[in-house]
């Protein structure tokens, strides 16, 4: 960002709770907080993660079993978009399977609960020098299935009299060459794995995925209520 801006790093989650309290300017939070708080927030075209595809973050996966009928999938805690992603591509293929909220977000705790389970970010990334069964690519499954991108956070600000949807810098990516060493040495799997899934990560926001992002909570508000099992 070339204008000079205090930026802070927290979970999407604690990024809701600080711009909602008017502590921070804009916060970049997951899309189901803003489709759920969409009437105090203003959706500003800013920084949005977007999967492209695939996402290699985002995964379903087994210890070896196969996809079936009437699945128990254990969710990891750290998310609700991609639960709510993940019910849209069971809706059409297993449509009898269940979402079950867990406390755990790591593979192993999770597949000892249930037979399937759901992780994301560096958790999912750990599964590719495991031994366990990748069944869905989330992303790639959902935007097969919709033929609609998978968006997960978008920037946004409180509403306010002097609220715009206008991110006051100029906003870019910069090369993740550190990052993407750092995260392999850490998750113990090969640098080109990490390189593959920054390039299926894109951060714009264009009038492509101003679109997307109105059908998908024309989606949600027709399955929010639905994302999860007892």
């Amino acid at each position: 960002m070339k204008d000079k801006i205090s930026v802070e790093s927290h979970d999407t989650r604690e990024n809701l709770s600080l711009v909602m309290s008017g502590k921070v300017d804009y916060a970049m939070i997951s899309v189901v907080d803003y489709f759920n708080n969409k009437d105090q927030l203003n959706l500003v075209r800013g920084p949005t993660i977007t999967g492209l595809g695939h996402s290699m973050s985002n995964l379903m996966i087994s210890r070896n079993e196969e996809p079936h009928d009437r699945m128990r999938i254990g969710v990891t805690s750290q998310t609700e978009t991609t639960a709510f992603f993940l019910r849209l591509v069971l809706d059409k293929t297993f449509p009898d399977s269940i979402l079950i909220r867990s406390k755990h977000s790591d593979p192993t705790s999770l597949l000892e609960e249930n037979d399937f389970a759901l992780v994301i970010g560096d958790a999912a990334l750990s599964v590719y020098s495991s031994s366990f069964r990748i069944i869905y690519d989330v992303t790639h499954m959902f935007s097969r299935l919709y033929n609609l991108y998978s968006i997960y956070a978008v920037t946004v600000r409180k509403k306010g009299p002097d609220s715009s949807d206008v991110f006051p810098a100029d906003f870019r990516v910069t090369p993740w060459e550190k990052r993407k060493t750092a995260a392999s040495l850490e998750i113990g799997i090969p640098s080109r794995i990490v390189q593959r899934y920054y390039e299926v990560i894109s951060y714009d926001y264009d009038s492509i995925i101003h679109e997307h992002l109105g059908k998908l909570e024309k989606l949600y508000s027709t399955n929010k209520m639905e994302i999860f099992n007892p």
